[in-house]
């Protein structure tokens, strides 16, 4: 009895986790236009880096962090 229990369990397990890698798959396909895009956006409403060498973050000792979203 304990051992169907366990295969059940097991089974339930696996269901889920192919749901889950499912959902996230379907996801990822359906929205990458939208993801693409705004990556674009983003890449494109970030300044241009200081050439100069010299940086104007007025005493900020804190570096600044970017998201990236790639595939």
């Amino acid at each position: 009895m304990r051992s169907q229990a366990v295969q059940n369990g097991m089974r339930s397990a696996v269901v889920v986790i192919g749901a889950l890698a499912f959902g996230y798959l379907s996801f990822k396909i359906g929205f990458k236009p939208y993801l693409d895009q705004a990556q674009q956006e983003l890449s494109r409403l970030e300044p241009a880096p200081d050439s100069s060498g010299t940086s104007d973050t007025s005493g900020c000792t804190e570096d600044r962090a970017a998201v990236v979203l790639k595939d």
